[in-house]
């Protein structure tokens, strides 16, 4: 029951994040801020998760799963919050270097390998089914933001997405592409 209740909380996370890209879209600066902790509420099943339940594995095995696990999140906190600030670009152009250079959205696959290690950490089927949920909430996200917000947000979206894979692509990441 319990982890059927942080999926409805990660859930409703996701919910709101999608209205903040909304808010943003239309420019709402009140409301946007209303819906921005949806961002955060993410990631509280998550720190429940390591509370509530333990690893099965082996501490050997645990540890290097841990490891790479705090990697792909301090990638997922670069790409998704820290990259696109630290590097400016002209209003309502899309930010096309980095690791939005291999992938249109390179938080998602942190993301992923995220919850796939996770599953693997807990060894159980049924924290794998939500850390799957999960992904499935996420990728549904930025669906919409791909086909339906980012290409309105950004003037050069279409463009973007021509070059960039929707995933990723060992291509980009060695070519050097030349901004017009």
């Amino acid at each position: 029951m319990i982890l059927i209740k942080l999926f409805v909380l990660g859930a409703i996370g996701y919910l709101l994040s999608g209205l903040y890209d909304i808010a943003v879209l239309y420019r709402k600066t009140m409301v946007k801020w209303i819906f921005y902790p949806g961002f955060f509420i993410t990631a509280i099943p998550y720190l429940w998760l390591f509370l509530e339940f333990r690893s099965p594995l082996p501490i050997w095995v645990g540890i290097p799963l841990l490891i790479v696990m705090s990697v792909c999140m301090i990638l997922l906190i670069y790409s998704v919050l820290i990259e696109i600030q630290i590097h400016p670009v002209q209003p309502k152009k899309v930010y096309d270097r980095g690791t939005y250079r291999i992938s249109r959205h390179p938080g998602f696959l942190w993301y992923t390998l995220i919850n796939v290690l996770i599953a693997l950490y807990f060894w159980d089927m049924s924290i794998a089914l939500v850390c799957l949920a999960f992904i499935g909430c996420n990728l549904l996200l930025i669906i919409v933001e791909d086909f339906i917000i980012f290409p309105k947000m950004f003037s050069d979206y279409g463009e973007y997405k021509q070059q960039t894979p929707f995933l990723f692509s060992l291509r980009h990441l060695f070519h050097r592409r030349d901004r017009k």
